[in-house]
């Protein structure tokens, strides 16, 4: 059995965390023994020993790559558990701890699209990542992409696309439940989006196109499902635009399924994004989307076929796009049964684990 400890140093469930959790539901438990480090009071743990896995919190690690006081503490954990790999989510202490403490291998799970470094940062980078990596794991094209052109050499870096297990679609009387139980009428239209209320996400241009949106479709609705660091700050933007009876915020939701049932519309209006898990879940159930031309969301936004893209910070064209999926019931139709169709073909969870099975498996041959 092949042995591999998941560091994660997410307080709350992101990107990162559904990528873990998705890959823990398919992993071939013959085969691999998988133990999952993360901080202490992490989300994270309850759904991760609900599975079956062994989750070990360490203090301090809370949402810090570098973090030199830990690299003693997760040298410990390493020195205890023994894995043959450590497979990082941004953590750099612990590739670090890895290193010191022997590992066979270490592998790093690219979530994300960094800013082009240049220089000395740029060369620090490409040595510490060279050193510290066996294999780079990118989640899409663009994000292998960003970690060729940051110095790391083509040979390490491997792109698998996230995949998920298909979200249960609702019957349509738990749909009309669910509705109800958040303010929604049937007849309403809604559009939702599903992400952390941070700056990346680029909610002030979902909360403008929804004012804007509005004026034009009457039963318009709209629903933000996260929490965050902006959600007082978008909370006033909604009141000062008079938009508190159309707009609902639900705060974090453990699981997502309900608000994918509830809504009509997907929208990403995110300034930058590797992926977007949020885009793939809601086309499983077939919901047709609205997403920003930026990083990996065209790979996964077929324009024209199974959703719309328009360009980021741009209010209008979201808004736009709104009212043309808004009152054309014939295109949400096909673009929804087209993202479903899209979905299973190149975003599936069990596809993604093989994937990386087999990178594990490589990786302790050689």
């Amino acid at each position: 059995m092949i042995k591999v400890m998941h560091v994660i140093s997410d307080v709350k469930i992101g990107g990162a965390g559904r990528w873990l959790l998705y890959f823990l539901k398919e992993i071939d438990r013959q085969s691999f023994g998988v133990v999952v480090v993360m901080p202490r009071c992490s989300l994270l743990r309850q759904p991760v020993e609900a599975l079956g896995f062994k989750a070990v919190e360490v203090d301090g690690m809370a949402d810090r790559s570098l973090e030199l006081s830990m690299v003693k503490a997760l040298y410990g954990i390493l020195r205890r558990e023994k894995p043959d790999i450590v497979h990082t989510h941004a953590s750099l202490s612990a590739r670090i701890a890895a290193k010191l403490a022997g590992a066979k291998a270490i592998v790093l799970t690219k979530h994300c699209i960094d800013a082009p470094k240049t220089g000395v940062k740029r060369q620090l980078s490409t040595l510490i990542n060279r050193s510290l990596s066996s294999k780079v794991i990118a989640v899409s094209k663009a994000v292998r992409q960003n970690v060729i052109e940051s110095g790391i050499p083509e040979q390490l870096v491997e792109t698998v696309y996230s995949g998920i297990d298909a979200l249960r679609e609702y019957s349509t009387e738990e749909r009309l439940a669910a509705r109800q139980k958040w303010g929604f009428a049937e007849d309403q239209l809604v559009f939702g989006m599903v992400a952390r209320l941070a700056e990346v996400k680029g909610y002030p241009y979902f909360i403008e196109a929804a004012n804007l949106a509005s004026k034009k479709l009457e039963k318009a609705r709209f629903l933000i499902v996260g929490s965050g660091p902006k959600e007082q700050e978008l909370r006033e933007s909604v009141r000062r635009l008079g938009l508190e009876d159309r707009v609902v915020f639900t705060g974090f939701m453990q699981d997502v399924t309900e608000a994918y049932n509830i809504m009509d519309i997907n929208v990403v209006t995110s300034l930058s994004e590797a992926l977007c898990l949020t885009l793939i879940e809601g086309m499983s159930i077939g919901k047709p989307c609205i997403g920003t031309d930026t990083g990996g969301i065209p790979e996964v936004i077929q324009a024209g076929l199974n959703g719309l893209l328009v360009p980021v910070k741009d209010a209008e064209a979201v808004a736009d796009a709104m009212v043309r999926l808004g009152t054309d019931p014939w295109l949400r139709a096909r673009l929804g049964q087209y993202g479903r169709e899209w979905v299973q073909q190149n975003f599936q969870g069990k596809a993604m684990t093989e994937k990386i099975q087999l990178i594990y498996e490589d990786l302790v041959k050689g």
